[in-house]
């Protein structure tokens, strides 16, 4: 299943990617984060590994990722590792003209009682990669 989310931001691909790999402005866009926790030396990179824990409905869920791909100024992408359900995050970043058109792309497969609830998932992770979208568009522009 897959879910993406696309906008426009007026600022260089150089600079919306270098405030995406930075961890510490992590919780300024992703709801409910708690910490991001690095398993490997900074700077994120292929083959980089990190937790996110954050605090969903009560509950403390820590999941771990791993960078996949990695073309700076370009395109990253993030496959869990730990999870309670898989799922890959993209990231791409297209120079147009005045700014960056930047586009999540988040492919997850639902397993158990899940799966019975596949298209409200699929509506709350588009909602949620458009409001991730939106802050980072307000914290660059």
């Amino acid at each position: 299943m897959t879910a993406q989310q696309n906008i426009f931001i007026k600022a260089s691909p150089a600079t919306i990617f270098a405030y995406l790999m930075d961890v510490n402005n992590r919780k300024a866009y992703i709801p409910a984060l708690e910490e991001v926790i690095m398993l490997d030396e900074l700077p994120i990179r292929k083959g980089s590994k990190y937790i996110e824990v954050a605090n969903i409905a009560g509950r403390r869920l820590k999941t771990t990722y791993e960078v996949i791909e990695f073309e700076e100024n370009k395109h990253t992408a993030a496959k869990t590792l730990k999870s309670i359900f898989p799922i890959r995050a993209d990231l791409d970043l297209e120079v147009v003209k005045d700014g960056t058109n930047l586009t999540i792309s988040l492919n997850f497969q639902l397993k158990g009682i899940f799966k019975f609830g596949a298209s409200v998932v699929k509506g709350i992770v588009n909602q949620q990669a458009k409001g991730i979208l939106e802050k980072i568009k307000t914290n660059l522009e």
